[in-house]
């Protein structure tokens, strides 16, 4: 069985591998940091059987950047998000390098974020820990 999911929060994806029957889980709590405090609500929308089954993720749909690893939880990437929009803040630079060098909130490719997908499970793959550098216009 696979399920469709929502995440009310979109910061992290979990597999539910109970079977449909197997307890109530149209909606489930899921903290995906303990330290950190990402809380996010789970809500399976469909039960699907698939044939063959799927042997990685994909994402349908999505919105918006998912906030650097270890920024700190809600709070922290608000105060993150604070510091890069404010060029003449003193931790302005070294935030930014910390990013990655570049860092957009409203940033999202589905296509790239089903690469990553694709590429999860596999040995010694290369795992994104940054959003790509946007790519300078053409002339």
């Amino acid at each position: 069985m696979c399920a469709i999911v929502t995440l009310q929060q979109p910061h992290a994806l979990r597999c539910l591998s109970r079977q449909k029957g197997q307890g109530n889980f149209s909606r489930r709590p899921y903290a995906y940091d303990f330290g950190d405090g990402w809380a996010h609500l789970i809500r399976i929308e469909d039960w699907l059987a698939l044939d063959p089954a799927p042997r990685h993720a994909l994402c349908l749909e999505g919105a918006r950047a998912r906030p650097p690893e270890d920024v700190g939880g809600p709070w922290g990437y608000e105060d993150f998000l604070g510091i890069i929009r404010d060029p003449t803040h003193d931790d302005h630079r070294s935030t930014l390098r910390w990013a990655g060098g570049h860092f957009d909130p409203e940033w999202f490719d589905l296509d790239l974020i089903n690469k990553d997908l694709r590429n999860a499970f596999r040995a010694n793959a290369r795992r994104r820990l940054h959003q790509p550098r946007p790519k300078a216009p053409k002339d």
